[in-house]
């Protein structure tokens, strides 16, 4: 049998070390580098969607590649070496790097400070700037729900007088023509009452021409009925021959 050999992981390989340290030694890193973070203190998937932002802004695309590497870089150590992460990110990030993994380990210094115990259990910490983030958008929600509640209690209120005013205007127009009816019944009863008084009127008259009809027939008749003798013989003479009988 041939002699086997064992291979030998990169941090067990004193070449890749030295490599590493000769590296390490061209590259500058942030200040923030030198504090180190335990990740067991940090609620990583509060940090993805920043992530997701940084390297959208920096890659010009939103890279699921990239952005897998740099969680899974946090995540495969309890305490990750943001230098070698640094390091690692270079190719995909290239002159960036630096500015990305130093908001970055930042925001994991931040997280690990808020880490608390509450009643015997462990609550990993968020990052300050995060949660101020959080709590300006929270109150922008608020501030534009507000304004919007106050767009619709403004329009509600709008439409609530519009209606107002319609019904007055409705109400204004239906006493109008009220009026108008009430003015035309009048103007129909003047005009009845005085056409009613031209008739009563032309009724007398007609009644007193009848009556001088009648008189006149009753004249007419009564001169023919009178014997002709009598209607000649003056009646100053009668009343003289009534005097001479006389005694």
């Amino acid at each position: 049998m041939g002699d086997g050999f064992r291979g030998v992981s990169s941090d067990q390989d004193g070449r890749f070390k030295s490599q590493e340290k000769k590296l390490f030694a061209k590259m500058k890193f942030p200040a923030c580098f030198s504090t180190k973070v335990d990740m067991r203190k940090v609620h990583l998937e509060v940090l993805r969607p920043w992530v997701t932002k940084k390297v959208t802004v920096y890659i010009g695309t939103e890279d699921d590649i990239v952005i897998n590497m740099v969680m899974a870089e946090l995540e495969k150590e309890d305490e990750p070496d943001p230098r070698r992460m640094q390091v690692n990110l270079t190719g995909f990030l290239e002159r960036n790097t630096g500015a990305f993994m130093g908001d970055l380990w930042g925001l994991c210094i931040s997280a690990q400070e808020n880490f608390k115990i509450e009643k015997g259990k462990a609550v990993k910490g968020m990052p300050q700037q995060l949660l101020k983030e959080k709590e300006d958008e929270i109150a922008r929600i608020n501030a534009e729900l507000q304004e919007r509640a106050k767009r619709i209690q403004d329009e509600h209120l709008r439409m609530q007088q519009e209606a107002l005013k319609r019904a007055e205007y409705a109400k204004l127009e239906e006493m109008e023509r009220e009026k108008q009816r009430a003015e035309e019944k009048e103007q129909r009863e003047v005009r009845r009452k005085k056409d009613l008084e031209e008739r009563e009127k032309g009724g007398t008259r007609e009644r007193e021409r009848s009556r001088d009809r009648g008189r006149d027939r009753d004249r007419d008749r009564d001169r023919h009925k009178t014997p002709s003798h009598i209607r000649t013989r003056p009646r100053t003479h009668t009343r003289k021959n009534k005097n001479k009988h006389t005694p």
